[in-house]
């Protein structure tokens, strides 16, 4: 069966994303766009994935406990799990930089429960890299059961290929994510990788719609991160 998806959504919780970007309005826009399968990816953070996932119940949608990794090197990664207890120690295993927020010049971090309720605020910029390279990373991701994925490559700022100048081969990724889907060259390129086209949406219109999709067993995460490990789409 086909699973529309949209792997890469930041909430409410990134400095960079829009203060209405909640789990519910997130998992209620990705519904009426007709995707099947999200995942909240926060920069560095964990804490609105679990009511992402709570949300996601009401809406019959697939939510990936998910992050996006901002590695030592500043290449984004994003980190996919099945279960959102593998995602918490994953997150507890890396180590973070720890620079006090500044709201009125990155923006506001804001924790928010299934209710649509401001549940907390994060005081630390998560928009700093962690300790861990990117190789260190997609390690620790594949220990605690998950995935590593090279987020955006084609992009000048926070792209691995511009930071490395190219996606290593020893790499341990399971796919590659390409923000510009009409970029032939470099799609050719790294034909030998999964390609997802991701949303990294910001602000709710600019979550996917349902275009792009993975041939899934059933409706759950481990046919999704099955899906995506067997490089099936």
């Amino acid at each position: 069966m086909k699973a529309f998806y949209d792997f890469h959504i930041h909430s409410a919780l990134s400095p960079c994303a829009d203060d209405d970007m909640t789990p519910l309005n997130i998992a209620a826009a990705a519904s009426l766009k007709g995707l099947n399968a999200i995942a909240v990816s926060d920069h560095n953070s964990v804490k609105n994935v679990e009511a992402a996932m709570e949300c996601g119940k009401d809406f019959n949608l697939i939510v990936i406990p998910a992050m996006e990794v901002q590695t030592s090197e500043d290449i984004h990664l994003l980190a996919l799990f099945e279960r959102y207890e593998d995602l918490l120690a994953f997150d507890q295993s890396l180590i973070k930089t720890k620079i006090k927020n500044k709201e009125e010049v990155f923006g506001n971090q804001l924790i928010i429960d299934q209710d649509n309720k401001i549940a907390g605020i994060e005081e630390y910029l998560l928009i700093a890299g962690v300790k861990q390279n990117v190789y260190e990373t997609a390690e620790l991701a594949k220990r605690y059961g998950g995935i590593a994925i090279a987020a955006h490559i084609d992009r000048v700022y926070n792209g691995i290929v511009a930071i490395l100048g190219s996606v290593p081969k020893d790499l341990d990724i399971a796919a590659v994510e390409i923000y510009d889907e009409n970029n032939k060259e470099l799609r050719d390129y790294y034909s030998n990788y999964l390609q997802l086209f991701n949303s990294d949406a910001h602000r709710l219109q600019d979550i996917n719609s349902a275009k792009h999709y993975l041939e899934i067993e059933e409706m759950s995460a481990r046919a999704v991160l099955k899906a995506i490990k067997e490089g099936k789409n």
